[in-house]
């Protein structure tokens, strides 16, 4: 599982309608929901579930991982990989 790449997910959740007793032809259907998830891309072979995007939230040089998300291909919007930047400081050296 060595070198995970970090990417950026977006894709469509389930939500929820009203929380009350609403006639069939008040519910409205505001379209998709989407949802930007990021973290390290577990591939199916290193313990990704099959037909899903599967992301982890942090991942230890021993190959554990925590925080998982499973999300079916189906709801998948976009998979972006995440580079590295070097960071600069705002302070002035001295």
């Amino acid at each position: 599982m060595a070198g995970l790449t970090a990417v950026v997910v977006v894709w469509a959740d389930a939500h929820a309608g009203p929380d009350r007793w609403t006639p069939l032809e008040d519910l409205d259907d505001d379209g998709e929901y989407l949802v930007e998830s990021c973290g390290w891309l577990v591939p199916v072979g290193d313990g990704g579930k099959p037909d899903h995007v599967t992301l982890a939230q942090s991942y230890t040089p021993d190959e554990h991982v925590d925080h998982v998300l499973h999300i079916p291909i189906s709801m998948v919007r976009s998979i972006a990989s995440i580079t590295q930047r070097q960071v600069q400081s705002d302070r002035a050296t001295p």
